[in-house]
């Protein structure tokens, strides 16, 4: 019965982590690029109270939990996948700043259209504390607000170029490094 009322335990812990990551996206970038899994946290959530079970008396409730367990994991599984088949990420690379500060861009699809979609977004490097924000995201759509190139223009500011010459200066705050403001278009 205790290991019954652990995995219980443990289940509403990772059922709760997964909620969390899912509602609230966080700065520090531990936790975006390593925790952020709330479909395979759900999953694991719904095994472990399909375990709990086991020293449950009533067969009837333990019938219950699995089948709720089972249906909750496959709707994760199933979430999770959809949100692999419609948001992949490439990484395009890094360009560095001042210290401790670097340019992270990212290209993806824009939905099912042929679209592409640059993401900026600005790190500040401090191991397990870094932190990262975004910084800017164009989209392809109209060839002229495609995403040129971006290049710091001093320790605490940026300048987003775009296909027709047109700029986007972005200043940072000089303590903590996260933008004032943020340049988009169509995203």
């Amino acid at each position: 019965m205790s290991r019954s009322l652990a995995l219980l335990a443990a289940s509403l812990c990772v059922g709760g982590l997964a909620a969390l990551v899912y509602f609230h996206d966080s700065d520090l970038v531990l936790l975006r690029e390593h925790l952020n899994h709330p479909f395979a946290l759900g999953v694991l959530a719904c095994l472990l109270m399909a375990l709990a079970t086991v020293g449950l008396r009533w067969m009837w409730l333990r019938v219950v939990i699995v089948i709720l367990a089972g249906l909750g994991a496959s709707v994760a599984l199933f979430g999770g996948l959809l949100t692999i088949g419609f948001s992949s990420t490439e990484e395009v690379g890094f360009i560095d700043g001042p210290p401790p500060y670097r340019i992270r861009l990212q290209q993806s699809m824009a939905g099912l259209g042929p679209d592409m979609v640059m993401s900026l977004s600005v790190r500040n490097d401090g191991g397990l504390l870094s932190r990262e924000w975004h910084l800017g995201c164009f989209n392809d759509d109209v060839p002229d607000d495609t995403f040129d190139s971006v290049k710091w223009t001093g320790p605490s500011s940026v300048e987003i170029r775009v296909a027709d010459g047109r700029t986007f200066p972005v200043a940072l705050d000089p303590d903590s490094g996260r933008p004032q403001t943020t340049a988009t278009l169509n995203c």
